[in-house]
C-alpha cells in the first residue's frame, strides 16, 4: 500500500504544462558592476599548471560594461593590464573573451558558490581550463 501511495505521488508530481525558465547568468561574472576573480587553477591535461601562491596567480576583473581585465595579482599597480571583450551565452553555458590578439573560448563545466570551471572549447587560442574563485580576503 505504502508503495502504490509513493508511485502515485511521484507521477502526479510531474511539472506539465509549465514552462521552466533556463538560469540566466548575465550578472555571473561581474554581480551588475564590477568583480574580481582569482584565477585558482589553470590546468593542461588534467594536471595543474598554476602557480600555489596567490600572489603569483592572474587575476580577472569583470565589468558590466563587457570589458574584461587580466594581470597577474603581483603587477597590480604596477603595469597596465591586458584589456579584452567579453560574451556570455547563458543558454549555451559559453564564455568568449576577445584580446586583441588571441580569443579564449570556454565551456562553463561547472558553477558552484565558490568556483567556476571554465573549458575551452574547440574554437579557442587558449587551451588550457581555468578555475576561477571570488577573489580572497587579504
Amino acid at each position: 500500500m505504502k508503495g502504490l501511495f509513493v508511485i502515485t505521488l511521484i507521477l502526479s508530481s510531474c511539472t506539465s504544462g509549465i514552462n521552466m525558465n533556463s538560469v540566466d547568468y548575465s550578472t555571473l561574472f561581474n554581480d551588475g558592476n564590477s568583480k574580481a576573480w582569482l584565477v585558482n587553477k589553470v590546468i593542461y591535461d588534467n594536471s595543474i599548471i598554476s602557480p600555489l601562491e596567490n600572489y603569483e596567480k592572474n587575476v580577472m576583473i569583470f565589468y558590466s560594461s563587457r570589458r574584461c581585465d587580466l594581470i597577474a595579482m603581483k603587477n597590480i599597480a604596477r603595469e597596465a593590464p591586458q584589456k579584452a571583450n567579453y560574451y556570455l551565452n547563458s543558454r549555451m553555458h559559453k564564455l568568449t573573451i576577445e584580446f586583441s590578439d588571441f580569443e579564449m573560448d570556454f565551456h562553463l563545466s561547472y558553477i558552484t558558490e565558490d568556483s567556476i570551471l571554465m573549458t575551452p572549447t574547440h574554437d579557442s587560442d587558449y587551451v588550457y581550463s581555468i578555475q576561477l574563485i571570488p577573489f580572497p580576503e587579504l
